[in-house]
């Protein structure tokens, strides 16, 4: 193991993020780093310490953890049908685009979508780009995304991006909210209820909700832009992704928080489910299931609702994990070197997998290791 020079760490970090806001590329952040349990830096630019921000796709490993409770209960297992609870997807249809851009059938599904292929992208659930996912997504009403149980049966009336099991790709709001509802179905909880009881209680913690508090809306920040000349900030109203009302807990997108509190969330999965998932389950969470580009030389991999880094060619250690949101936030775990890295911001710049800011915070913290 090897231990972060925390006078490097912090010179590089505040002179890269001071940097980002010069140019107008970042309207402000909070960042939180761990080794061996105790914090290495923790600083918030422009943006005041314990702000609430909107996780988006960071919600996913959270739902992961949900369901791999549930598992470890007898509630539901990762090698179950999702049919076995949502019986639409019994019958289910791969589409592809007619000659007028419409997504019509293509074919039957040869083998039904799994739980574990839920979480780990082999499904084919709206993970395309310009394909049926996105024509269908455009089709959705407002009541479609009311709430958990209106969208799966929705989604369980929808068509395919490809064969499950046969490939993988980015399923960024559909996959991880059927899995949410599948957590509401076996535990008889709103999936709000859920978190609350299941993970944020347990671990200590308050500042992680798909409901904020008026005094958590009150630390709610701005949404940041930045168009290659200026930059600004706008107010998207009270929802925590756009376009979902907040009765709609999306397991893939919807949940918001604190630096500290998924930080401890992180720490949790590090210490190996700590007091909410035994060992075993976090090792499935973490192992490398299918390549994301779908090439096995890729040093990215798909595990259980987060990425894996499959070997030695990237600028995190081989095993490390974690995932990227749609506003800009970032985390990894890096189990040899002990540290978790929690990275939160709300913009409309440069966010998602591959952001370059969530790279450059990566080589920052790791060029900092002694």
């Amino acid at each position: 193991m090897k231990l972060l020079d925390t006078s490097l760490l912090c010179e590089k970090l505040t002179e890269r993020q001071n940097a980002l806001i010069k140019s107008g590329k970042l309207g402000g952040c909070e960042i939180l780093i761990k080794q061996n349990g105790k914090a290495v830096f923790h600083k918030a630019f422009i943006n005041e310490l314990n702000s609430m921000y909107r996780l988006a796709s960071m919600s996913k490993p959270v739902t992961t953890v949900a369901v791999l409770i549930e598992a470890e209960r007898g509630n539901l297992s990762l090698d179950d049908k999702v049919s076995k609870y949502l019986s639409g997807f019994s019958n289910m249809y791969v589409g592809m685009l007619d000659e007028n851009g419409k997504a019509v059938p293509k074919e039957p599904v040869k083998n039904e979508i799994t739980v574990e292929q839920l979480l780990n992208h082999t499904n084919g659930l709206f993970s395309d780009s310009d394909g049926v996912g996105v024509y269908q997504s455009s089709l959705f009403t407002k009541a479609d995304r009311q709430n958990l149980a209106s969208y799966a049966y929705k989604i369980e009336r929808s068509l395919l991006s490809f064969q499950p099991g046969e490939y993988a790709y980015y399923s960024g709001g559909a996959a991880h909210s059927v899995a949410a509802r599948l957590v509401e179905i076996v535990s008889g909880l709103p999936f709000e209820e859920y978190i609350q009881e299941n993970i944020v209680k347990p671990l200590g913690i308050k500042d992680m909700t798909f409901v904020p508090n008026e005094e958590q809306w009150a630390r709610m920040v701005s949404v940041h832009k930045y168009d290659g000349e200026k930059s600004w900030y706008i107010d998207i109203g009270k929802t925590m992704f756009e376009g979902i009302p907040l009765t709609f807990y999306s397991g893939a997108a919807s949940l918001g928080g604190t630096a500290e509190a998924y930080s401890a969330f992180a720490e949790m999965l590090l210490n190996d489910g700590g007091n909410i998932l035994k060992p075993e389950s976090v090792s499935l969470m973490k192992k490398a299931y299918v390549p994301i580009s779908w090439n096995p030389a890729d040093s990215q991999w798909w595990g259980l609702g987060v990425r894996v880094i499959n070997n030695n060619e990237y600028i995190l250690p081989k095993n490390s994990f974690g995932w990227s949101g749609a506003y800009g936030t970032h985390f990894w775990i890096d189990p040899e070197n002990k540290i978790t890295a929690v990275y939160l911001r709300n913009s409309h710049y440069d966010g998602g997998a591959g952001a370059q800011i969530a790279n450059r915070f990566e080589e920052d913290v790791m060029g900092s290791l002694k």
